[in-house]
């Protein structure tokens, strides 16, 4: 049999590539964060953790490293990213203000349509190397058009004692974001940038939803008692000018564990996981 051969990354990096780094959340930054989720939701927030950097916080700052590990080269300039999965262990709570250390690794890349599919793994630690969090990506790299995603059939409609949270996502809030979080790929700030990657308008980061549903998660069981966050991105969510509704609901599930769904305004899935519980150390805040 003749060895098969590792696809060539659309990115321009190899699997086993690593990248080091160190992070600093401070007080102002966990602030913008969270008012970020608070402004989309008419509800106001409970069930945080005061003095503790919010856990989607904690994934956008292992999606960055993510993200200057596949920097794109001048070859794959042509080409869309975008979100397959993402899932988020969180060990302990981290401090605001707590340096933390990261190291990303690429776990694999392996052939998708015209593209390819990139697994990244990024381990946060504190300085005295205990473990944080650790945040696993699924990041597709596909020529522009041929990224869009076939259209999703609706679901039905959540059980009417599903916990649900509505949300208001506008182009001013993806743009917030886009600061926050440091991703300005221009399909989530230019309309024309989408249109030419083959979406019909511009589209929330895929970050974004996975922060509005673990927003949800801290309303409805509080930050303190979930340790895992596994989301599976459907399609993206389709912001226009007049702005779009996200709605994130969950349900018990198998082994303790939560389903969490979000859907867009006319039912359609946009992103679906699972939530995990969590049984803080005696003398966690909570």
């Amino acid at each position: 049999m003749a060895p098969t051969s590792s696809p060539t990354p659309s990115h321009g990096a190899a699997a086993g590539t690593v990248l080091s780094g160190h992070h600093l959340v401070t007080a102002q930054d966990d602030e913008a964060f969270r008012a970020l989720c608070a402004i989309a939701s008419a509800v106001p927030l409970t069930g945080t953790v005061p003095g503790t950097v919010a856990p989607a916080q904690l994934a956008a700052v292992a999606l960055r490293m993510c993200e200057r590990l596949l920097e794109p080269g001048p070859a794959s300039r042509d080409r869309v990213a975008l979100h397959g999965t993402q899932r988020l262990r969180v060990e302990r709570a981290a401090a605001v203000g707590e340096p933390l250390l990261s190291r990303a690794e690429i776990r694999s890349v392996r052939p998708l349509g015209a593209g390819t599919a990139t697994e990244v793994a990024v381990a946060l630690t504190a300085g005295d190397g205990s473990p944080v969090a650790q945040s696993v990506s699924l990041l597709v790299h596909s020529p522009g058009p041929a990224a869009r995603p076939a259209p999703a059939p609706a679901r039905p409609a959540a059980p009417k004692d599903a916990r649900r949270s509505s949300y208001t996502v506008t182009r001013e809030l993806v743009r917030r974001y886009a600061e926050l979080s440091g991703d300005h790929n221009p399909i989530h700030l230019s309309p024309e940038a989408a249109r030419a990657g083959g979406f019909d308008d511009l589209i929330a980061h895929g970050m974004l939803t996975f922060a509005l549903m673990a927003h949800h998660l801290a309303g409805a069981v509080g930050e303190a008692d979930r340790t895992q966050l596994q989301v599976r991105f459907a399609r993206p969510l389709t912001v226009p000018a007049q702005g779009a509704t996200l709605t994130v609901h969950d349900l018990p599930a198998a082994g303790g564990t939560l389903a969490v769904t979000a859907v867009d305004g006319a039912g359609l899935p946009v992103a679906g996981g699972r939530a995990a519980p969590c049984r803080p150390p005696t003398g966690t805040r909570t």
